[in-house]
C-alpha cells in the first residue's frame, strides 16, 4: 500500500501583489516564496477561472493543484493514497455557490478511468451559527450517497470579527470521514476558508462523526452525519383555530412537508368536531401539502384534539399536531326597523310586523334588524311556516340564511305581495340562530285591498230619439284606490243599439276616465239593456241603459228609471209573466192592489200573512253568471233562445254556408213581438227580422252567415228586443194613455234577457235584451 506523505506547513494570510501562475496542476512561484513552506494570499484570478475576482491561498511548489467545486461532488481515487495541503478561497457575496475550493494533491498519477466527477444532488440548506466571531455550519449532512463512492461537502468558515482569528482543528475520529491534515488556520477579518470533508461509506447504515476546532477561547465542533434514504413528514406541533359559534364553521391551514428522501403516502387520523382535508395523499421529496382543518362545534366548550398523520412503510411512522379551538354560543337580537303603531316590538320571543293595507298585485317591503352582540359570528336561518304551498304564500323573505358578524347589525327585508282580494293574511317567520340560542317568532299581518272602481251613475236614460238619429251622453268611471284597475264592458258595441267608448281600459290609482255612451236605435221600440262592467280584482258593476225610439207613425211611451224599479219589484212578486191587459183585469177585480210605492201586489188578507216580497239583493258575481243564459238562473226568463252559441266552423266558400235553425220560446202568458237589430254590413243576421210569438209557444228562425272576405275569423253578438203585442203598435190610442201619463203601461210590454259567449271560429254569440215587462201600475191603463 502506498503511503501518503503530508508536508506540515502553516497557513498565513498576507497581502502580496505578486501573482501566482499555475498550469496543469503545477504551481510556479517567485523566489521569495520558494524559501518558505507556507501559504501566501495573493490578489489574482484562480487558474481556469475557478476563483474570479477573489483572493486565493497558495502553497509551496512541487504540488499538484485540483479544483473542486463548492457544491457536493464525488471523487473516485481508485485506491491511491493522497498527499495534500489546503488552499482556501474567500467567499464572494457570502455564498458557497459562487466559490471554488482548490486542493493540491501530490500522488502517483492516476488514469482517467480511476478519477470521475459526478453531478451532485442538491443538498438541503445548511444552518449556520457564529462562535467567537467565526461563522460556521452547525452540521454537514450527506444524503443520497452510494457505497464505495466518495462524496465531498465543503465546510465554510468565515471571520465575522474585526481581528485576526487563529485556530486549529482535529480530524474526524472515524475512517469514513476525512479531510486534509490539520494545520493552523489564520483568518483575517472578512476572509472565508473552505475546508473539504470527504465521506466514503462502506456499509448501508447511518454514520455520525464530529470535526473539532480549537481556539484560544475554547473548542467547538461541527457535526458530520450521513443518513440513508428515509420517509419523514413534519408538521407544526399545534394549531389554534379561530373562535367559533356553536353550529357555525371555521377553518385554518397548515403545511405538511416531506423532508425525507422518498415519495411518501400519508393518512390523517382525527376526531370530531374537527375535519381535515385532504385526509390522505402522496408527497414527493421536498413537496409540501396545505392541510385544511375545519372546526364545527356542537357544544360550547374548549376543544383540544390530537390529529395523527401516519406514513412510511406499513404506515408505522407518525407525526402529530395538537388542534385547539374554542366554541361559544352565538346571540342574535331581533328588532323591527322603522316601527309603526301596530307593530309589537317588546322584549320576548315573538314580535308583530304589520304591513297594513296593500293593493292586490303590488308588493310592500318592511325590514327587521338582526344584532349580534357576541364575539363570534352568528349564523342564522329564516323559515316560513310550511302550512301553505309556496305559490300561495303572500309573505316572503329572500334571505333564507346568513351570518351576522360580531358586534354588527344586518337588515333583512320581508315582502308582502297579496293575491286574494279583501283578505287579512297572517303568517309566521322563525328566525333561528345556530346552536343553542333561542329562536324568535315573527308574526306578519297584512290586508289585501283591490281597486275601488265606481261609476258616476248606474243608469243612463237617453229619453226618446227619432229613428235614424244618435244620442250621446258622458259618464265618468273613477278608481278611488291607489292600485291599478282594469275594466271591460261585456257588450258588443258594433251590433247593439247601445255603445260605450272606450269599452275597456286601464285606470291608474286615484284616476278618473270619461266614457261616452251612445244610443242609435234601428226600430221604433222601447230599448233597455243591463250591461256588466267587469273589473279585475273587483266585483262587476252594472249599468242600465234605456231609451225609446220614435218614428213618424209609431211613438212608444218614454221609458224612465222609475219603471225599472217597478219592474224589479214585479219580478220578485212573479207578475212580469202576465201581459198588461190581464194585470189590468186583476186590478179591477181586486185580485191585485198597489203598495205605497205604486207597485202591484197580492192583497194581504190577514195581518199574520207575510209582507209582499221585495226585490232582493243579488251579489254582483251571482247576477253576472246566473243571468238566465244557462241552466242556473235567479228568476225564470220571459223569453229564451236555443242554441245560444252557434259555430259555423270553417266555411270553404265561395258559397255561403247553410243557415242554422234557431228556436225562440215565449214563457209569458201574453203574445209578444220580437225585433232583431242588425247593421247593414254585419255578416250574420236572423230571419225573420220581426215576428210575433203566441203565449207559451216557440218560433222557428234561421241564422245566416255570409263572410265578405276569405281567410278571416268572424264573431259577433246579435241583439233582439221583445215587447207585449198588446202594446206594440200605436200604444197611446189603444191603451188610452193621455199625453201627461207616459209612465202608465210602458213597462208592461217589455221583456229582458241576455246572452254572451266566447267564439272560436266563425262563431255566432247570440244575445238579446229587451225592456222590462210589467213596470207601470195597471191603474194608468184605465185612464
Amino acid at each position: 500500500m502506498e503511503t501518503a506523505i503530508w508536508r506540515r506547513s502553516y497557513i498565513s494570510l498576507t497581502s502580496s501583489e505578486h501573482p501566482v501562475h499555475s498550469w496543469r496542476g503545477k504551481s510556479v512561484q517567485r523566489k521569495q516564496a520558494e524559501s518558505k513552506s507556507q501559504i501566501k494570499l495573493h490578489t489574482q484570478s484562480a487558474p481556469f477561472g475557478l476563483c474570479p475576482k477573489g483572493l486565493m491561498l497558495t502553497q509551496a511548489p512541487s504540488s499538484i493543484m485540483r479544483s473542486r467545486n463548492s457544491r457536493d461532488h464525488t471523487v473516485n481515487s481508485g485506491g491511491s493514497c493522497l498527499s495534500t495541503s489546503t488552499v482556501a478561497i474567500p467567499a464572494i457575496n457570502d455564498s458557497s455557490a459562487a466559490m471554488s475550493a482548490c486542493s493540491t494533491i501530490s500522488a502517483r498519477p492516476a488514469s482517467s478511468v480511476d478519477t470521475q466527477m459526478h453531478s451532485p444532488k442538491k443538498q438541503e440548506r445548511v444552518k449556520k451559527r457564529v462562535i467567537w466571531g467565526i461563522e460556521v455550519a452547525e452540521e454537514l449532512h450527506w444524503k443520497g450517497w452510494e457505497l464505495g463512492k466518495e462524496t465531498t461537502r465543503n465546510l465554510v468558515l468565515k471571520n465575522r470579527s474585526l481581528k485576526l482569528q487563529k485556530m486549529k482543528y482535529r480530524p474526524p475520529k472515524t475512517k469514513f470521514f476525512f479531510t486534509v491534515i490539520p494545520q493552523p488556520i489564520f483568518l483575517s477579518p472578512g476572509i472565508t476558508l473552505t475546508l473539504p470533508i470527504v465521506f466514503r461509506p462502506l456499509e448501508a447504515k447511518e454514520y455520525v462523526d464530529q470535526l473539532w476546532f480549537e481556539k484560544a477561547e475554547g473548542m467547538f465542533c461541527v457535526g458530520l452525519r450521513a443518513t440513508l434514504p428515509c420517509h419523514r413528514l413534519i408538521c407544526p406541533p399545534s394549531l389554534q383555530l379561530p373562535m367559533c359559534a356553536v353550529g357555525d364553521t371555521t377553518e385554518a391551514w397548515f403545511c405538511l412537508d416531506n423532508v425525507g428522501d422518498l415519495p411518501t403516502f400519508f393518512n390523517w387520523e382525527f376526531s370530531s368536531p374537527f375535519q381535515m382535508l385532504p385526509t390522505m395523499g402522496l408527497l414527493e421529496p421536498g413537496q409540501a401539502s396545505q392541510i385544511k382543518v375545519t372546526f364545527q362545534p356542537l357544544t360550547a366548550v374548549i376543544h383540544e384534539v390530537q390529529a395523527t398523520c401516519w406514513y412510511g412503510a406499513g404506515s408505522r411512522q407518525r407525526s402529530s399536531i395538537q388542534l385547539q379551538a374554542v366554541a361559544k354560543c352565538a346571540q342574535l337580537l331581533v328588532s323591527i326597523k322603522h316601527k309603526c303603531l301596530e307593530d309589537q316590538d317588546a322584549e320576548g320571543f315573538q314580535k308583530l310586523l304589520y304591513f297594513g293595507s296593500v293593493a292586490v298585485g303590488c308588493t310592500s317591503e318592511r325590514q327587521i334588524r338582526l344584532h349580534n352582540p357576541s364575539v363570534v359570528n352568528a349564523p342564522f336561518r329564516i323559515e316560513i311556516s310550511p302550512e301553505e304551498l309556496a305559490e300561495d304564500q303572500a309573505f316572503s323573505c329572500p334571505m333564507a340564511r346568513g351570518v351576522v358578524l360580531p358586534g354588527e347589525k344586518k337588515c333583512v327585508s320581508v315582502f308582502f305581495h297579496p293575491k286574494t282580494l279583501d283578505t287579512k293574511t297572517v303568517d309566521y317567520f322563525s328566525i333561528m340562530p345556530s346552536g343553542c340560542a333561542s329562536k324568535t317568532l315573527l308574526k306578519v299581518v297584512g290586508f289585501c285591498r283591490g281597486p275601488a272602481v265606481s261609476l258616476q251613475h248606474y243608469s243612463v236614460n237617453f229619453s226618446w230619439v227619432n229613428l235614424g238619429e244618435r244620442s250621446e251622453q258622458p259618464l265618468w268611471i273613477e278608481n278611488q284606490s291607489d292600485c291599478t284597475a282594469y275594466f271591460q264592458f261585456a257588450m258588443d258595441c258594433l251590433e247593439s243599439v247601445f255603445s260605450i267608448r272606450p269599452a275597456f281600459g286601464t285606470l291608474m290609482g286615484k284616476a278618473r276616465m270619461t266614457l261616452h255612451c251612445a244610443f242609435q236605435p234601428t226600430h221604433p221600440i222601447i230599448c233597455f239593456r243591463r250591461v256588466a262592467c267587469l273589473i279585475h280584482h273587483q266585483d262587476p258593476l252594472f249599468l242600465d241603459l234605456m231609451g225609446t225610439c220614435h218614428s213618424d207613425s209609431t211613438k212608444p211611451a218614454i221609458l224612465k228609471p222609475q219603471h225599472l224599479t217597478w219592474y224589479r219589484i214585479h219580478l220578485a212578486r212573479g207578475l212580469t209573466l202576465y201581459p198588461p191587459d190581464i194585470l189590468d183585469a186583476m186590478l179591477k177585480e181586486k185580485k191585485l192592489v198597489q203598495d205605497q210605492n205604486g207597485a202591484l201586489m197580492i192583497p194581504i188578507q190577514d195581518l199574520e200573512d207575510m209582507p209582499a216580497p221585495q226585490y232582493p239583493y243579488i251579489p254582483p258575481m251571482t247576477e253576472f253568471f246566473f243571468d238566465g243564459t244557462s241552466d242556473m238562473t235567479i228568476f225564470p226568463p220571459p223569453v229564451s233562445i236555443e242554441p245560444v252559441e252557434v259555430d259555423f266552423g270553417a266555411c270553404p266558400g265561395p258559397e255561403a254556408p247553410n243557415p242554422i235553425p234557431l228556436c225562440l220560446m215565449n214563457h209569458t202568458k201574453g203574445k209578444i213581438m220580437v225585433v232583431w237589430t242588425r247593421r247593414s254590413d254585419c255578416p250574420f243576421w236572423v230571419t225573420p227580422e220581426t215576428c210575433d210569438v203566441p203565449p207559451l209557444k216557440s218560433m222557428a228562425m234561421r241564422l245566416h252567415f255570409q263572410p265578405p272576405y276569405p281567410n278571416c275569423l268572424y264573431t259577433v253578438e246579435l241583439e233582439a228586443f221583445a215587447i207585449y203585442k198588446v202594446c206594440a203598435h200605436n200604444e197611446r190610442e189603444e191603451c188610452g194613455v193621455s199625453a201627461g201619463s207616459l209612465n202608465g203601461w210602458v213597462g208592461q210590454g217589455v221583456t229582458e234577457g241576455g246572452f254572451g259567449l266566447h267564439p272560436l271560429r266563425a262563431r255566432l254569440s247570440v244575445g238579446w235584451t229587451a225592456a222590462p215587462m210589467g213596470l207601470s201600475p195597471p191603474k194608468l191603463l184605465a185612464q
